[in-house]
């Protein structure tokens, strides 16, 4: 037993830092900005006066634009989430099924992950612009009136959704491909003898023993959805008229715009509720999932 002891001693001064590190500037900080939510603390001077649930009452009840942003986050979310999901899925078949210069097209599908979402939303601004972007000089081409896709309300939720799900397909189709990557080729010969060909091995034998994957893909893409930010802040800041206003775009302006730390603050409880809602139940499922699949 003293041996034991002794040999943990050592293991636990290299991981005791990691903890304090970990317990100051994210545990601490998310009980400092709860504690902040319930307070009247709405200029740059601190104020610790109690609010109780005002600051919550005030944007479920009074606050449209909140309103509006959480209807544009839950219509952005399951295009983003489906839809990365669907492509990833495809493009993972095609490079696990050795599709001729896979490094290549490995490299192209995994490039735009690689980019600062900073960088996407630049480029693909300029893409979208409709005097001397790409696509009004495709539309040229054919004569077609250009549009002004991040200018229009009606397009310019669109077209952001397009944005997240090229940047994060590539993330996705590594999720996939390295499932795929992992399944014993005995399983795929045994399933083939018992008659499953074509899309009956996808349907009966793949998607179901991918269903870790696909869990940890939907878990990982839905709190980025809830979280977007930066996307949306490079390439419109919520505009035109709040079209493509989010929550954490809100949070911000709330917050270090507007100098309403404690609003501010109950926005960032409230994206941050909605993020355990979905990765809870994920942490107490996973090892489940993936026994059964072991099995």
């Amino acid at each position: 037993m003293r041996t034991k002891k002794k040999g943990l001693l050592p293991l636990s001064v290299f991981v005791l830092p990691s903890i304090l590190i970990v317990g100051v500037f994210v545990y601490g900080f998310i009980g400092w900005t709860v504690a902040v939510s319930f307070t009247k603390w709405n200029f740059l001077i601190p104020n610790w006066s109690f609010d109780g649930l005002k600051n919550y009452l005030s944007l479920f009840i009074n606050n449209t634009r909140f309103h509006d942003d959480l209807i544009n986050n839950f219509t952005f979310l399951p295009f983003f989430v489906f839809v990365t999901q669907i492509i990833g899925f495809f493009l993972a078949l095609l490079l696990n099924n050795g599709v001729k210069l896979e490094s290549l097209f490995r490299t192209i599908f995994l490039l735009p992950m690689a980019l600062s979402l900073v960088v996407t939303g630049v480029i693909w601004e300029w893409i979208y612009n409709p005097s001397n972007g790409a696509l009004a000089a495709m539309f040229r081409l054919f004569h077609l009136p250009s549009i002004n896709w991040l200018g229009s309300t009606a397009f310019a939720l669109p077209a952001i959704t397009i944005v997240a799900i090229w940047q994060y397909t590539g993330f996705t189709t590594s999720i996939y491909l390295a499932g795929l990557r992992g399944i014993p080729q005995e399983i795929l010969e045994a399933a083939k003898l018992d008659g499953a060909h074509g899309l009956k091995l996808y349907w009966y034998v793949l998607i179901p023993i991918l269903r870790s994957s696909t869990v940890t893909a939907t878990v990982l893409l839905t709190q980025l959805g809830l979280q977007m930010f930066s996307l949306v802040w490079v390439m419109t800041q919520g505009g035109p008229a709040f079209a493509t206003d989010m929550p954490a775009v809100y949070m911000y302006i709330s917050t270090f715009k507007n100098g309403n730390i404690a609003q501010g603050a109950s926005i960032a409880v409230v994206i941050f509720a909605l993020t355990l809602i979905v990765v809870v139940p994920y942490l107490f499922t996973f090892g489940k999932l993936e026994q059964s699949e072991e099995r």
